[in-house]
């Protein structure tokens, strides 16, 4: 019997002042060996006796108590791959110094989102952004960490892509950190940025641009505002013409909703060859579907066109510039 099964199995009766007496390195192989019994008992392929896995995570309490950190180091780093530990257990390793705390944060599987949320809450800023580093972060979590976190926490979890920064999440950090532009600018390159948030950041970010014109070039408010807003409005509209089509379907919709979807927006889509913001708004104006207007105009052409903008109510006189501009669209693709 070696000296790890020896103390398993006199369970509670292990004391921590008998574990001193071990050797640091014999101390650190225990852990391990702890850290490893208690995952096999977790494991579709493997089985541990009852009386086994509970003397191992009674072993597990003392042994993250040692004074050694490299002891308790080696087991924070085997438990990591625990779906489910004691919450005591959990609280004592979060509660330990960076070197051990954060690794555990950063993987652990046995820490649940109601836990996480509460750690953001209630835990200082070293924890918050080791948590913001976690893979496949929810949205319940992400939009804590945008809510309350530090600066730290939230430019960690733009960097993450596997977080799920929701529009709720996003619309908060806008809201708290609008003078922040180089995080404001990290929260522009996600992938998954919905439109609306997309021209709420570039409306942000553009008062503090103008300000910035006026005092650079001494120009006025009113002419620095103009070409802000100009600049703005090109870069928002490039960016929604390569937003999923279900944004720019919402989008659309909202401007039809209170009259902003005229035939001279649909020139100016064409006009910059913004052909996806064109087909949509055509769509919503004839009360289509966005594949079915794009298959009318790729395989009918003008006829289709035509027909698609008397079904939109579009004036014949616009229609006929309406149909000009799309013919040169096509030319050119």
């Amino acid at each position: 019997m070696n000296l790890l099964t020896s103390m398993i199995m006199v369970n509670s009766l292990i004391q921590v002042d008998e574990l001193k007496h071990v050797d640091r390195i014999a101390r650190i192989e225990i852990a391990r060996k702890v850290g490893r019994i208690i995952q096999r008992e977790q494991s579709k392929h493997d089985s541990v006796d009852t009386d086994e896995k509970e003397a191992a995570v009674e072993m597990a309490r003392l042994l993250i108590e040692d004074a050694s950190i490299a002891v308790r180091e080696a087991l924070s780093l085997e438990l990591r791959q625990c779906q489910y530990l004691p919450k005591d257990l959990i609280d004592s390793i979060v509660s330990d110094i960076d070197q051990i705390a954060m690794p555990f944060l950063v993987a652990s599987d046995a820490i649940d989102d109601g836990f996480l949320e509460q750690m953001v809450h209630d835990f200082g800023e070293a924890v918050q952004e080791a948590i913001a580093k976690r893979d496949g972060l929810s949205e319940q979590v992400s939009f804590a960490i945008c809510d309350v976190a530090g600066r730290d926490a939230v430019e960690n979890l733009m960097d993450n892509e596997t977080a799920d920064v929701s529009k709720r999440s996003a619309k908060r950090v806008i809201d708290r950190f609008t003078e922040d532009i180089p995080l404001l600018d990290r929260l522009a390159q996600r992938a998954d940025l919905s439109i609306d948030v997309v021209e709420n950041l570039i409306f942000k970010l553009s008062r503090q641009y103008s300000e910035y014109l006026m005092q650079r070039f001494n120009l006025s408010e009113d002419y620095s505002s103009y070409l802000t807003t100009m600049a703005n409005r090109t870069v928002f509209i490039s960016t929604l013409n390569i937003s999923p089509v279900r944004e720019i379907h919402n989008y659309m919709e909202q401007l039809h909703s209170v009259g902003q979807l005229s035939a001279d927006r649909l020139l100016g889509y064409l006009q910059s060859s913004h052909i996806r913001l064109f087909t949509s708004a055509l769509a919503v104006m004839a009360d289509r579907k966005y594949e079915v207007v794009d298959q009318a105009l790729n395989v009918g052409g003008k006829q289709a066109l035509n027909r698609l903008m008397n079904e939109a109510k579009i004036p014949a006189n616009i229609s006929g510039v309406l149909s000009v501009a799309f013919e040169r669209q096509v030319n050119v693709r």
